[in-house]
């Protein structure tokens, strides 16, 4: 794993061997991926952070990207952490700030149930997704969201939410957008997983603290879906159960990239656990603490 002061580098485009300011303004990006336990981590940058921290939901404004972006947290000197659903990389290159990035993953076939159901549920959303979910089943929402011409939320989405500007999700996947994905997962400084969400918090506060040493990334879990204590192969098993096995195999085929990135990601994630020193205390003293 690349250490934390690279990463940073890495992030604002600096050479890898120039020392850090120590008065550097550090910011930490969430790229928020819808249905990837984000709200939890909104709640626990909330909580740590209050009114320096924005959930940015000018959508319409973040999705300039950079342009954007880069004047707007030079405006707003106070803000500390930010998330947004609409995060486009790369992040601006501001003078005297680092970014740390966060990004979580998720099985994107485990993930399918709970887009629908929280699409489903939207009642007053004008959406796509949702006006569709409102009137379908979970076979007929599955095989709308696999048309080349609706927005890919279930379709290779980590994929498109890691590339820069401007993306073309109406088109497969190509080998050189997977590679590109896999390079900005490899240089995410906070990467987590959903299923290994505790795991994940307690790799975010061993990296977050030589910037803000009182951080406390404990939470309350927020956005339960009905499935959410259902296990892997349970979710898999009721999914087939309810689209058919045809379905299935070309949700399967949709995802190809999406399920390579995730075990990419996995890997990262795994190697990253390994290295932090004394990790299993570690999650112990955060597992007790959470109580």
């Amino acid at each position: 794993m690349k250490s934390i002061r690279k990463l940073i580098h890495a992030t604002m485009g600096k050479k890898m061997n120039e020392p850090r300011i120590e008065n550097d303004r550090v910011i930490i990006v969430h790229n928020h991926v819808f249905k990837n336990a984000g709200s939890t981590i909104d709640w626990a940058l909330k909580k740590n952070f209050g009114e320096k921290f924005l959930d940015h939901r000018d959508d319409a404004h973040m999705i300039k990207g950079e342009k954007y972006l880069g004047p707007f947290l030079l405006e707003n000197t106070h803000i500390k952490a930010l998330s947004t659903h609409h995060l486009r990389p790369p992040l601006p290159r501001l003078a005297s700030t680092s970014f740390l990035t966060i990004m979580m993953f998720r099985h994107p076939i485990e993930r399918v149930l709970s887009v629908y159901n929280f699409e489903k549920v939207q009642y007053d959303a004008e959406t796509l997704g949702a006006k569709f979910a409102r009137n379908h089943t979970l076979k007929e929402y599955v095989e709308w969201r696999m048309k080349n011409e609706v927005p890919p939320t279930i379709r290779n989405f980590h994929i498109y939410r890691t590339l820069s500007a401007p993306v073309n999700w109406k088109k497969e996947v190509t080998k050189n957008e997977l590679a590109e994905a896999k390079s900005y997962v490899q240089n995410i400084a906070l990467l987590g997983l959903v299923d290994r969400f505790d795991e994940s918090m307690v790799l975010f506060e061993e990296q977050l603290r030589p910037f803000f040493p009182s951080i406390d990334l404990t939470y309350k879990i927020q956005n339960v879906g009905q499935h959410k204590r259902i296990g892997f192969e349970e979710k898999i098993n009721y999914l087939i159960k309810e689209i058919g096995e045809e379905t299935y195999h070309m949700l399967i085929e949709k995802n190809q990239a999406d399920i390579e990135l995730f075990d990419f990601a996995r890997n990262e994630f795994q190697n990253r656990m390994q290295k932090c020193a004394e990790f299993k205390e570690k999650l112990s003293v955060y597992m007790k603490k959470s109580r």
